[in-house]
């Protein structure tokens, strides 16, 4: 993983975003990574219209994402914001009867012509460090449990429960959460050796 840096999605970086965007048709039908930013009343009103809205939540610093670079080139990200930015998928908090997390990081991707290379370890540490540096809280995921499951790398939209579980998470009910860089760590959580955060993970509704 040393030969890749990690940077913010923001302005700056929009263009390389889009480059590795339209190399995959928008990923995953057109996504345009903007899934969790929707609520059901608004996925009508944004339909065919993905590309739009995600450089409006970018250029309007309310889309986060780590983008993985092998120099000038994204090859790969992991997206993350406060439950404010991503609304989507919340339900599961409520039956569970805990607080919502101060973080969520909801997907990946990796380059079709770069998987397997360690990418999406990398995104996930370059996101834990920027929730971190926003102050940190408690971070919820949604890994995929491949354990004596075929499943194909480009199926792996939530990263695997391998992978978090090697950042240190835990599991909350059906749910992957951590606190990440804030001395007020939750009950139970594991060190993350960032000012005394704990981290854990969620998995979805």
């Amino acid at each position: 993983m040393a030969r890749f840096s990690v940077r913010e999605l923001g302005a700056r970086t929009w263009p390389d975003f889009v480059r590795i965007m339209e190399k995959h048709n928008g990923v995953w039908g057109g996504c345009w990574c903007v899934a969790f930013h929707l609520t059901r009343a608004e996925e009508n009103k944004w339909a065919g219209r993905h590309r739009e809205l995600k450089e409006r939540l970018v250029q309007a610093n309310r889309s986060h994402a780590a983008l993985v670079y092998d120099g000038e080139d994204v090859v790969g990200w992991c997206q993350f914001g406060p439950p404010a930015e991503l609304p989507a998928r919340m339900g599961g908090f409520v039956r569970l009867g805990v607080a919502p997390p101060d973080w969520r990081i909801t997907c990946f991707f990796v380059d079709r012509d770069r998987r397997n290379e360690g990418i999406a370890e990398a995104a996930l540490a370059g996101a834990l460090r920027m929730i971190a540096s926003k102050g940190g809280g408690t971070v919820d995921g949604y890994p995929i449990d491949t354990r004596g499951k075929p499943y194909s790398s480009s199926f792996l939209w939530g990263g695997t429960e391998l992978m978090f579980a090697e950042a240190g998470f835990r599991t909350v009910g059906k749910k992957f959460v951590v606190n990440q860089g804030r001395s007020l760590a939750s009950p139970g959580g594991c060190s993350s050796g960032r000012r005394g955060g704990e981290r854990s993970r969620r998995s979805p509704d």
